[in-house]
């Protein structure tokens, strides 16, 4: 009796374990779309995926992406904002800003690729009572370049979009001038500790935070010091090029 028992009890549970794996895990890659205005100096391209698996009557899902940019204009680029906008077969859409500023160092020369943004989205909460045979969201993956400012201080698109990150820019460059300034290295770690605001400009510092654990102090404070100078010399050539018009 107790051996019946025993199997009626494993053959359930094995049941439900066979159940489970049979749940339809599914995954959905599209491209990425390139819905800027004519005239962007930027060419978008990329992939992204959404897996959903299907338990009952809920769904969950995650998402993974992968931005591609080209500079197909004439001039070299240091700043880009873009609106990036996904949806899955099932849920709401979500929105995202891509931000890239190059005005610390180096740039984006005419013909170089690289990638804007990429990365595995956190996974979403469970969308409760979707039924599996319910119509689906159309899939969508766009891609808008808001603004672009290029290497001479001429711009693209829409400048109120940028606004916050031009202040940021503002905020990080007072934070190296600081942090290039130290006098010593006691007070460059210190100063390297502070919390500044907003809290983008803080993201930032941590790149030098990084490197100082990493590498050491000496590191950081020569990674500081390229910032501050490349800044310096792309605002002298935006002056230049601002006096000559």
């Amino acid at each position: 009796m107790r051996f019946r028992q025993f199997v009626v009890g494993f053959l359930a549970v094995l049941s439900f374990c066979l159940t489970r794996s049979a749940w339809p895990q599914l995954t959905y890659t599209i491209p990425v779309v390139d819905k800027s205005e004519s005239g962007s100096p930027l060419k978008i391209s990329g992939t992204a995926s959404f897996t959903e698996l299907i338990v009952a009557d809920s769904v969950k899902s995650s998402s993974s992406f992968k931005v591609d940019a080209r500079n197909v204009g004439e001039k070299a680029i240091i700043l880009v904002r873009a609106h990036f906008e996904k949806t899955g077969p099932h849920g709401v859409g979500t929105h995202q800003v891509i931000q890239r500023d190059h005005f610390f160092w180096g740039n984006i020369a005419p013909g170089e690729s690289l990638v804007l943004a990429r990365g595995p989205l956190a996974k979403r909460p469970s969308a409760c009572c979707i039924s599996p045979r319910g119509p689906a969201n159309e899939l969508k993956a766009e891609v808008r370049v808001q603004y672009v400012q290029f290497i001479d201080g001429s711009t693209f698109g829409d400048e109120t979009t940028a606004k916050d990150i031009l202040g940021t820019r503002l905020a990080i460059l007072d934070a190296l001038r600081r942090l290039d300034n130290a006098s010593n290295s006691e007070n460059f770690l210190a100063l390297l500790e502070q919390k500044i605001q907003p809290a983008d400009a803080d993201i930032f510092l941590e790149t030098f935070r990084r490197t100082r654990k990493s590498h050491g102090t000496a590191a950081a404070r020569a990674q500081v010091h390229r910032g501050v100078t490349a800044a310096a010399a792309h605002a002298a050539a935006m002056r230049a090029v601002q006096a000559e018009r």
